[in-house]
């Protein structure tokens, strides 16, 4: 005798979910592109590095709030610090959540620690007492002082960059691990989210340098160098969207032909319900369009066009965070009906107040600490 049973698998992994991965991919982003000088000697990125952790440290500041705010219990969180499962990826992300951000802190007071004396030397008023506060006594310039400095900062990025890239990586194991889901039960679950984070990062990052060169830095424009270096990183942009969409193609075209189960999950989202997400936002918008943006002549030589190709590909990773984490549960297990999902209204004001704290804690970063050096009427 056969019993069929029509059970119900509803959507647990929400929209706060999703953004959380959205945070930490453009923290992971961030932090490896501003490592690039600091920890790889690629001189021309130097002047990005303190940006970079700027953002790392902000983005992650944030990005757990979405998890809590997503707990039924959220008073409840610290518990994961009690409960080690060593065969749990959401174990170890619970640490790693904690020693990223405190590595990040102190690797950029030490990028930093030199503006930080100067300044409460020359500058007065509230910034001086700032300065001199974050110096936490350790106001000496000497060469001796200053080569101790750079070799922390070379250690500490070091360190930094696979704990940015075990973060975001971490996601990836936690859903490659499912078995029942068929667009998630793959090895290439980890390396599509660090490529994709790469994308993101990189075209935040180019958005708040437009921005925050023109409004924060000391001389309040884009001079020719810094246009040239923002056109720079745009290349490496091109070329992470080029692997991001490679490992895309593959893992598809695996899901396709591997079996029942991920043929009709490629086939919800080649041609079914999900189609118009997947490939007119994520495919389309956040990764051909920027990629034509980054490769026309006339288009990659522009800052306004940039700028646009960028905003793109944030709008197509939220799009992939939202197609692979909600999507990839929509997809039924028993029936024929994809497993309906409606966000919650108090999610949906929990992200948008998450996006305006995140955006004041970036404007106060920038207003306040000399990411781009002291400003012009302190004297060196």
């Amino acid at each position: 005798m056969t019993y069929i049973a029509n059970i119900e698998h509803p959507v647990q992994l929400g929209a706060m979910i999703a953004i959380y991965f959205f945070y930490t991919g453009l923290s992971a982003g961030a932090f490896v592109l501003s490592s690039l000088g600091t920890v790889f000697g690629i001189k021309k990125y130097k002047s990005i590095g303190k940006v970079g952790v700027v953002m790392a440290v902000a983005l992650l500041a944030i990005a757990p709030l979405h998890l809590i705010g997503d707990l039924e219990q959220p008073q409840r969180f610290y518990t994961l610090f009690f409960r080690l499962n060593p065969h749990s990826a959401i174990s170890y992300g619970t640490f790693l959540l904690t020693l990223y951000p405190l590595n990040s802190v102190v690797y950029l007071w030490f990028m930093m620690r030199r503006d930080f004396a100067k300044g409460a030397e020359s500058l007065t008023g509230f910034r001086q007492r700032f300065y001199q506060f974050l110096t936490f006594g350790k106001t000496d310039l000497s060469e001796q002082a200053l080569a101790n400095d750079d070799q922390w900062i070379k250690r500490l990025g070091t360190i930094g960059v696979p704990l940015a890239l075990l973060v975001h990586g971490y996601t990836g194991f936690i859903l490659a691990n499912i078995q029942a889901r068929a667009l998630w039960h793959t090895g290439l679950m980890p390396l599509i989210f660090l490529m994709s984070a790469m994308v993101s990062g990189t075209g935040l990052l180019i958005l708040v340098l437009i921005i925050t060169q023109r409004f924060f830095s000391p001389e309040k424009i884009l001079t020719p160098e810094r246009k040239a270096l923002i056109l720079d990183i745009a290349q490496l942009m091109k070329w992470f969207i080029v692997v991001d969409a490679t490992l895309m193609v593959i893992d598809f075209i695996a899901l396709y032909y591997t079996n029942a189960a991920g043929y009709a999950a490629a086939k919800v989202f080649l041609y079914g319900s999900h189609k118009t997400m997947f490939l007119g936002v994520e495919i389309g918008l956040g990764l051909l369009l920027p990629f034509m943006i980054t490769v026309i002549s006339k288009t990659k030589k522009s800052l306004g066009w940039i700028s646009l190709g960028s905003i793109f590909t944030l709008l197509g990773v939220i799009a992939m965070r939202v197609n692979f984490v909600i999507g990839g549960q929509q997809i039924p297990l028993s029936t024929d009906t994809l497993n309906p999902y409606t966000v919650a209204p108090q999610h949906l004001l929990m992200i948008g107040i998450f996006a305006l704290a995140e955006i004041f804690i970036l404007y106060l970063a920038f207003r306040l600490l000399p990411i781009y050096g002291l400003p012009k009427n302190s004297t060196p």
